[in-house]
């Protein structure tokens, strides 16, 4: 079915009536057979379409959007108006629900939730031809957080304001009771309450109230979905102050976090680039200070944009990986793989390797110490400078660190390693008792390399 269509329409629109609407006109089809409609003289009848003419134009221009007209040139005139109930603090909702299968009272407890906004009641009319002089509007109303004996007491009400003022336009009245002294009238002026169907309560239903059959948990599920849009709708349409920048916008340009938090869309996509340049992603949060909540990747791909977005994809995962335990990276190709009991081999490139002294995989044998290692990369460079004849002073390793690339990759096995040419030629050509210095920034920690000559 598709959706009545609200304010002004152009000539000769007319969009299909709801069921409300075909109710109303079974109601007055009904009445005019048993003769309940009057027949009224055409001067009657003319002043009752002018008074209705009024009276249209009016709620059009107070109620606006919540105004749907039910094509415009059509008689009987019919519309819809979504009354907002006025809970300017707000109002607490306390759902009866049931906890297990079984439907006994001991399994029923309740939830108390609070909104900012409730759904509306929708109110549905139809203007005979005898409205305002001799008949009331023929309505019905639909709202799905009250059961079917409350709306029943909102029909009564509205026909006792209708015999308080015979005669009289009757519709704006209506409205205005039913957004301010409603909830009251029902007794829920401490908050709503939401019940399990009773079987055994046998109040007589009036047949005016268009209620769709729902349980408990979709009502509270619709009035939670409304209340969110509604608080949405608010804050698009609001002015905020970034707690970033300190200057104030329109609630569009500003980026709502899951926590709560808000910021200007600048300021979020200044912080959010500043962060992945820098490579501090799991510093990417939320930038209140107290806070530290979640940011969803889909809200960094609109902040960042495609590129940097894959960047901060690439990152996250290298600092993931790296924070696992049992993660280790092969040594040929870099490719993370899962340790086991001291040893992985590579899904890529099938090398098995020793995560402790991070070398081939030795089952059986021992792991040579980082001292074993430096006497033999040591003794290594001896024999190589022997061979090519080189006369003068055998570098020797300083501490920790090897002189050349080669040996640095073989001692620590690290993955990224950038050391210029000038680093090794310096062991040749360094004066004897001086020492050369060379610092790198190697898996963020600084390293420096000691270079030193024998006498």
């Amino acid at each position: 079915m598709e959706s009545p269509r609200g304010g002004s329409h152009g000539e000769g629109d007319v969009s299909p009536p709801p069921e409300a609407v075909r109710m109303l006109r079974e109601m007055a089809l009904r009445d005019r057979r048993e003769g309940d409609e009057p027949d009224l003289p055409d001067d009657q009848l003319r002043s009752n379409d002018q008074l209705q003419e009024d009276e249209m134009l009016a709620l059009e221009a107070i109620y606006g959007d919540n105004l749907h007209i039910f094509g415009e040139k059509s008689v009987p005139r019919s519309f819809q108006i979504h009354v907002h109930c006025e809970i300017p603090d707000g109002i607490s909702v306390s759902a009866e629900l049931l906890q297990g299968v079984d439907d006994y009272q001991n399994n029923r407890f309740f939830d108390t939730f609070s909104v900012q906004h409730l759904a509306p009641i929708s109110l549905t009319c139809l203007m005979p031809p005898s409205y305002p002089s001799h008949h009331s509007p023929y309505f019905t109303l639909s709202v799905h957080w009250l059961d079917s004996v409350k709306i029943s007491s909102l029909c009564h009400m509205l026909d006792s304001i209708w015999a308080q003022q015979p005669g009289q336009e009757v519709v704006f009245e209506w409205v205005q009771w039913l957004q301010s002294p409603t909830l009251s009238h029902l007794g829920f002026d401490d908050g709503i309450v939401i019940r399990q169907p009773d079987d055994s309560v046998t109040d007589p239903v009036d047949v005016r109230l268009v209620r769709e059959i729902l349980s408990v948990d979709d009502v509270v599920q619709r009035l939670i979905n409304y209340n969110e849009e509604q608080c949405q709708e608010s804050f698009l349409h609001g002015l905020h102050v970034c707690m970033i920048c300190f200057s104030e916008y329109k609630g569009i340009d500003f980026i709502k976090l899951p926590c709560g938090h808000y910021f200007c869309r600048n300021c979020m996509e200044t912080y959010s680039r500043m962060h992945v340049k820098e490579g501090s992603v799991m510093k990417l949060v939320c930038p209140d200070d107290k806070c530290g909540g979640f940011i969803p990747p889909n809200l960094l791909k609109s902040l960042l944009g495609e590129a940097d977005f894959e960047w901060w994809e690439r990152l996250i995962l290298q600092r993931s990986l790296d924070s696992m335990a049992d993660v280790a990276y092969c040594l040929r190709c870099q490719t993370a793989c899962l340790e086991d009991e001291d040893n992985a081999q590579c899904s890529k490139c099938l090398f098995s390797f020793c995560t402790r002294c991070r070398d081939r995989r030795h089952v059986g044998e021992r792991c040579l110490t980082p001292d074993e290692k430096l006497l033999s990369l040591e003794e290594r460079e001896k024999v190589r400078q022997l061979s090519k004849g080189y006369a003068g002073p055998i570098p020797r390793i300083g501490m920790k660190y090897a002189v050349s690339r080669k040996y640095f990759v073989l001692l620590f096995h690290v993955r990224i390693v950038v050391l210029p040419s000038h680093v090794c030629q310096a062991a040749t050509t360094c004066t004897t008792g001086k020492r050369v210095v060379y610092s790198y920034a190697i898996k963020t920690v600084s390293i420096s390399i000691y270079i030193e000559h024998r006498q």
